[in-house]
């Protein structure tokens, strides 16, 4: 079983992390064009549109993370009878949402239009944002059902396939249609259109492999935590798009186009971090389902570790990298200033934070505890949403980042008291450790990075990605060297797990 769990997990981390690259490239590809052909504030105008339509995840978000908890029961005990009335039921349901966002977004386009200090006509605004909406629509109505099965199921993989397709198609399409003089609408529709790709191949592959009875009865008893789960994604939700909302309704849409560029590079790792969470909640409601402690609390500490590597290496570059790369970036861009060196180091310390409670996270969606945690989903929201309206009228955008770090460090601790109290209790000293020692590579990284980089004037793609190395082959040298120190046995631990996932047999005493 553990060497299935290990298997699945290899091919979904391999095809996520293939996806998100490719997603990271491609979101750089498109903006630039469109900051570079239609200017910032249309830039604005997307980043802003896409942020309002994504609250409507909330819905989503509450029917299936209580579908994924309740099939893997069914799925640990091959139930599939129960697991095609639990499906049947979540379709039925998402339909229902996939037509409320129809309605969503019409409201939105004659709404934001009124309100959203633009510069430009009013129909042209409805029709980008109609144009953007649609593929939303899409993959709520056709796709969610499939994909949150497949999850369940640690098959993430082929909703990954699936979705790299849809992102390429859209990356070149977009990029001919710019260049053949398209307006931003018609290239905006034709995105949407491409994305009705993935819910078509998933519904393809999900009914060949797949005995579901698709025409039995819903149990929609196995939807019944979807209210504590909705309750903490509408929390979640307002929480992750504060910064958005506030800087529209506060600035002009120059700014959210400022938020957006540094975005680009946040939303890239929160992605990329997802890489390592592929299927971990899957094996951790599998865990739970079969009553193994001792693996969850073994797994625990590794997911730990390999989180705190991540931090330790990506942001040591991130900080050092990010105001190079958006100057490089924006270069030859004049209409507002994008270089923000305050604003992109508390952003950066805010996604430190963000990432650090990841495995916590993690497990308490895995074994369903969204009811007990979700009092501290709302105070999250809350302290972002109030501290960045007081601040953002101080000291501008860097406000909203200070609201959102506040935030993350308060929700951090709140996951891994509850996980101590709860689930496995290991001690506080591991939280304390973790952060310490995170904080110290991080300090040690960034400062000898900082020596080096002096004198050196980062203003080519070239000069950026060789610094980008050196940065990395830094962080690395310190993180081994502080983790030999400090966290022998779970590198060693975690050394044995990876070769597990490749295939690397044991060695024979």
């Amino acid at each position: 079983m553990a060497r299935s769990r290990a298997k699945k997990a290899t091919v979904n981390i391999a095809t996520n992390l293939l996806y998100e690259v490719i997603t990271f490239i491609c979101g750089l590809i498109l903006p630039r064009l469109i900051l570079s052909h239609f200017g910032s504030t249309y830039n604005g105008i997307i980043s802003s549109v896409t942020q309002f339509l994504s609250l409507v995840s909330i819905l989503r978000l509450g029917v299936a993370g209580a579908t994924r908890v309740a099939l893997y029961r069914t799925l640990a005990t091959n139930d599939l009878a129960g697991t095609s009335a639990i499906v049947r039921a979540t379709e039925k349901y998402l339909r229902k949402v996939g037509l409320a966002i129809l309605v969503y977004i019409a409201v939105l386009a004659v709404v934001y239009p009124m309100f959203t200090d633009t510069g430009i006509g009013f129909f042209d605004v409805s029709v980008l944002v109609i144009a953007t909406g649609i593929g939303t629509f899409a993959q709520y109505y056709f796709g969610i059902t499939n994909q949150t099965f497949l999850s369940a199921d640690q098959s993430t993989y082929i909703s990954n396939i699936a979705q790299i397709c849809s992102t390429l198609a859209n990356t070149v399409l977009s990029a001919v249609l710019i260049y053949s003089g398209c307006t931003i609408q018609t290239v905006k529709l034709a995105s949407s259109v491409v994305f009705f790709l993935t819910p078509f191949m998933l519904n393809i592959y999900v009914a060949r492999k797949y005995s579901l009875d698709k025409k039995c009865e819903p149990d929609y008893t196995g939807l019944e935590k979807r209210n504590d789960v909705l309750a903490s994604s509408l929390a979640n939700i307002v929480h992750e798009n504060t910064d958005v909302i506030v800087l529209t309704l506060s600035c002009d849409v120059k700014t959210v186009s400022v938020y957006a560029v540094y975005n680009l590079v946040m939303s890239a790792l929160r992605k990329i971090l997802a890489v390592f969470s592929t299927g971990t909640e899957a094996i951790y409601g599998d865990m739970w389902a079969k009553h193994q402690m001792d693996s969850i609390k073994k797994n625990l500490t590794i997911y730990e570790y390999v989180i705190g590597v991540f931090i330790s290496i990506v942001f040591s570059a991130t900080i050092m990298l990010i105001v190079p790369f958006v100057r490089i970036y924006t270069k030859g861009v004049t209409d507002v200033n994008y270089i923000q060196p305050t604003y992109a180091l508390v952003i950066s310390v805010a996604m430190v934070f963000f990432c650090f409670r990841i495995p916590y996270l993690t497990l308490v969606q895995g074994i369903g505890a969204y009811k007990e945690t979700k009092a501290g989903a709302f105070f999250e929201a809350g302290l972002n949403l109030t501290s960045s309206i007081v601040l953002v009228k101080f000291i501008g955008i860097t406000g909203t980042a200070i609201g959102t770090l506040l935030a993350n460090v308060f929700r951090s601790f709140q996951y891994a008291f509850y996980i101590e109290r709860n689930v496995v209790s290991r001690g506080k000293v591991v939280l304390l450790k973790d952060i310490i020692w995170i904080s110290i590579n991080l300090g040690l990284s960034c400062s000898i990075a900082r020596i080096l980089f002096f004198r050196i004037d980062i203003s080519s793609w070239s000069g950026w990605c060789c610094c980008g190395v050196m940065v990395v082959f830094i962080s690395i040298t310190v993180t081994l060297m502080t983790s030999l120190i400090a966290y022998r046995p779970v590198v060693m631990q975690t050394y044995a797990v990876i070769r597990r996932m490749i295939g690397v047999p044991r060695r024979r005493a």
